[in-house]
């Protein structure tokens, strides 16, 4: 009986598998950043681009993915790629990947302040142009410590 249950518990999940799709798109990013205070500080700022997933409770379970890391030039250009999924809960209708940027930079402090931009919906072969970010006064700012990961302490300026 228990080899018969097994069997037929695998057969449902195969079954499963072929409903289940996922949209795979990928993103290209070019930008540039400024530090006005302090020039040297646009070299090696870190821009990160996330695929958004869930909602601020299920994000203990299902946390933003990684779609791409770069670091930016001595003049604070740089540009970015990567490529996320997200599963088509229903089929026939796309849960295209919600990408958005985050960037670590320490214009500002030592401790260094995380920027994160709203998610946007330029996929390749486009390429999503942010034009130039002006790190000395962030748009939505949280104090990182010692990690990029960190979320504390976001403060809207």
């Amino acid at each position: 009986m228990q080899r018969y249950l097994i069997s037929l518990n695998a057969w449902v999940v195969l079954l499963l598998m072929r409903f289940a799709y996922a949209e795979h798109k990928c993103v290209w990013v070019h930008g540039k950043v400024h530090c006005h205070k302090d020039p040297s500080r646009n070299l090696n700022v870190e821009v990160r681009v996330y695929d958004r997933d869930g909602l601020s409770i299920a994000k203990l379970i299902d946390p933003d993915d990684l779609m791409g890391v770069t670091f930016t030039n001595d003049d604070g250009s740089f540009q970015l790629d990567g490529c996320g999924e997200d599963i088509d809960w229903i089929p026939g209708i796309a849960n295209n990947p919600e990408p958005y940027l985050q960037i670590l930079h320490y214009c500002n402090n030592q401790t260094g302040e995380i920027i994160r931009l709203p998610p946007f919906k330029t996929f390749v072969p486009k390429t999503y142009e942010i034009g130039t970010i002006n790190l000395d006064s962030p748009i939505e700012v949280s104090f990182a410590k010692n990690n990029t990961e960190s979320k504390n302490n976001t403060k809207q300026y």
